[in-house]
This record gives C-alpha cells, sequence and structure tokens, in this order.
C-alpha cells in the first residue's frame, strides 16, 4: 500500500516508545475439536489510530528500520501471549510467529527470537516461526536460520503457499513443519476445481513429507468444509473469527467449531448415500447398455454406438477397446457436445488409438473389477470436466471388449 505524502506516521517514534499492540487470530482443529493456535497480527498506535500492519512495515523499511521494528512486533506478540497463557510450558496453543526476512543476514546470527523466548520462559515448542520464502533472496541463510531453530525445538511454517509468488522448491529447502495455503486458493475453493486440484496436490505433498497443511483466508461455511473434505487440517479466517486485540480468548470460538465439525459429518454422511444411489443407477445404466451391444458383432459397434448416444443424453461420448486396449470404435459423441472449436490439443480419439496407458484401462484389467469409474478430470477429448467409466462387455461372438463412457461433470 502507498502511503500519502503528507502522511504523519512517525515509525521511530513507534518504535522508541512501543506504541504497537497485538491482535491475535485463531487456527481451528475442526477433527480435534479445538483451537490449536493463535497468529500474532501486529497493528500501531499513533494519534489515538490503529495502524494496520502494511503501513508499518512500508515505512520501516523505506526508513532502514525493518529489523529494530520487527523485533519489538516478536517481543509485543511474546509477552502477551504469555501475560495470557499463566504456564505456556503447559499450554498447547501454538503460538504463529512472523519473522521479517528481507534481510536475512541480519536475523541469521543475531539469535535475538531465541532469546526473547527464553527469558520470557516460553516453550520453544509452541512457538511457529512463519517464513514468506518469496522475502528471502540468500536460500543459504534461510537453510542455516531454520536448522539453528529447529534444533532448539521450534516449528517452521511456509506462508502464502499457493500464491503467485511462492516457490515449491524452498518447501524441500526449509522441510516446513506446517504449510499455510494462501487464500487466494482457498477463495471459492468449494465452487473451483482447478482450485480443488492444486489444493489436493499440495495437500497430498504435505502428507508426503510429514506436515500439516492451514487453510486461510477460510470466510464461509462452504469453504471450510470444502477444505476440509480436501484433507486440509487446520482452518484459519474470518468465519472463525476476525485478529482480535489481546485480551481475546480464542476458546470462545468453540460453538462455530462444534457447528463445523457437525455439518462436515453430515456433509460425508450425505456424500455416502448419494454416492450409493449413484453406483446403483450406474450398475442398472451399465447393465442395460451392455444387454444393447451384447447381440452385435465389432463391425457393427459404431452404429450401435451413435444409436446408444442418442438415446442417453447424460454421456458426452462414448467409445470400445479390446482387451489390449486398442480403440475398435470411433469415438462417438453426444450431438449436444463435442470438441472445444479451435482448441488443437483438444481431439477424440479414432478407431486404432492405444489407450493401455489410460486409468480407466490399466485399473479395470488389473484390479480384476467389473468396471471401473475415475475421479474427475479434464478430457483430452473435449476439454470438458469429464469422468470415465469403463466395463467389459462380449459381443455377439462371446468375445470380450472394453465399453467406455465419459460423462461430462456440470
Amino acid at each position: 500500500m502507498l502511503l500519502p505524502e503528507n502522511d504523519t506516521i512517525d515509525i521511530k517514534d513507534i518504535i522508541e516508545k512501543f506504541n504497537i499492540i497485538t491482535y491475535f487470530q485463531p487456527i481451528v482443529s475442526v477433527g480435534k475439536r479445538t483451537v490449536i493456535g493463535i497468529e500474532a497480527l501486529t497493528r500501531g498506535i499513533q494519534d489515538h489510530r490503529i495502524i494496520p500492519p502494511d503501513i508499518l512495515f512500508q515505512r520501516a523499511k523505506e526508513q532502514n528500520l525493518i529489523n529494530q521494528f520487527d523485533r519489538i512486533c516478536r517481543k509485543k506478540a511474546l509477552q502477551t501471549h504469555s501475560n495470557l497463557y499463566c504456564n505456556p510450558w503447559e499450554s498447547d496453543l501454538l503460538l504463529f510467529l512472523n519473522v521479517e526476512f528481507s534481510k536475512i543476514e541480519d536475523v541469521v546470527g543475531s539469535g535475538y527470537l531465541l532469546q526473547q523466548v527464553m527469558e520470557l520462559g516460553l516453550n520453544p515448542g509452541s512457538v511457529v516461526i512463519e517464513i514468506i520464502e518469496s522475502k528471502v533472496t540468500d536460500a543459504g541463510s534461510l537453510q542455516k536460520f531454520i536448522e539453528t531453530y529447529r534444533e532448539h525445538g521450534f516449528l517452521i511454517a511456509l506462508d502464502d503457499i499457493g500464491s503467485g509468488r511462492s516457490n515449491l522448491d524452498r518447501v524441500f529447502l526449509t522441510k516446513p513443519d506446517i504449510l499455510k495455503i494462501d487464500k487466494g486458493l482457498i477463495r471459492d475453493i468449494d465452487k473451483d476445481f482447478y482450485k480443488q486440484e492444486v489444493l489436493k496436490s499440495l495437500v497430498n505433498l504435505s502428507k508426503k513429507i510429514g506436515a500439516l497443511v492451514v487453510a486461510e483466508g477460510v470466510e464461509t461455511e462452504e469453504e471450510a468444509i470444502a477444505s476440509l473434505d480436501i484433507g486440509v487440517d487446520m482452518l484459519q479466517g474470518y468465519y472463525f473469527s476476525r485478529p482480535e486485540p489481546e485480551n481475546y480468548n480464542p476458546y470462545v470460538l468453540q460453538n462455530k467449531i462444534d457447528y463445523i465439525a457437525s455439518e462436515y459429518k453430515s456433509y460425508l454422511s450425505d456424500k455416502i448415500k448419494n454416492e450409493k444411489i449413484r453406483r446403483e443407477k450406474s450398475e442398472k445404466f451399465i447393465l442395460m447398455i451392455k444387454d444393447e451391444l451384447s447381440g452385435i458383432p465389432m463391425l457393427g459397434f459404431d452404429d450401435a454406438l451413435k444409436e446408444i448416444v442418442s438415446n442417453h443424453s447424460m454421456m458426452e461420448c462414448i467409445y470400445i477397446l479390446d482387451r489390449h486396449g486398442l480403440q475398435v470404435s470411433e469415438t462417438v459423441f453426444n450431438k449436444n457436445e463435442g470438441p472445444k472449436q479451435n482448441r488443437l490439443i483438444f481431439r477424440p480419439t479414432s478407431k486404432g488409438a492405444n489407450h493401455s496407458l489410460k486409468e480407466f484401462y490399466y485399473m479395470l484389467i488389473n484390479l480384476g473389477i467389473p468396471h471401473y469409474k475415475t475421479d474427475p478430470y479434464i478430457s483430452q477429448a473435449s476439454g470438458n470436466l469429464t469422468v470415465t467409466l469403463s466395463t467389459w462387455f462380449k459381443d455377439v461372438h462371446n468375445k470380450s471388449f472394453i465399453l467406455c463412457i465419459d460423462f461430462k461433470i456440470p
């Protein structure tokens, strides 16, 4: 944020007089039905005005006071946290603490944060150091800092994952305990397939490396439930609470946490019921289509598929493979569907195409199951969001083939 030219904010005076206040925003675990931690967020005070952090940090950078300002922010946050919880060593509440790394060479060797924590008698294991990787230019110094503080028990969180500036190579450099997913990725996560798939990938990555995932910027019940369904461990955002001043008690959130837990449980129950209904309908539908094809020789497949598609509008397209995964029919589209125009990368396959490396083929073959359905994906045949159902059937000569049906997801 750009400051107006006549702005009267005196960052030096704020630092000297310690004119800051710490706000806290809770981070909740719906699975554990509790507040897991709180993130400390700084506000300035001048002339009875509350000054937002982006303005404060910008002014500190302009006057080359960023390290001094960052230190008093951390000191205030740690002091406030210590005062709120009588015995921090017995508290399970994590304190998420932002550290300014734009001049990391001044941070690495100072040991200032460790000294602050020890002087206040805080448990280093309850302090999570948040790193915004885009602000770090010296990867070696960052790694040294992380190794030093991890040896003393501090936890490391990589912040703003999924933002336009983030680089996933920093995940491997920092080996974080926690990944904090940027609010831009969480916004409308319940409606956006692409965001859902990116978040799934990040959640899967976190499980592989033993890290937990926090979804930041959760503002609606739908975003909370969608994030939980994808596998996020913790939630943070205005839906639960805005940042509140230092007398804030995070445990007042219990009713909202319990509510989301109940709604998520109902969501899962409905999801299972709906899946059972879909499976029953799919079974009947598959049997009907297989029955239509069972009396037809291979030479008649194309005409039969055209007839089938014309009678079942829910299909996007349909095609047939032999037992080796080679396509023996044309790809027949519903008249209302088809490849996206002028998109050369989206083209339906033709007779002779090899599908043996496709999931819907090799899973059906190797699992020994009667039929298989993929997860949603972007079809290379049409460019639409699709699921593919594959199943065995026999033609009029009792020869085995694989029927593949693509269904467009609304």
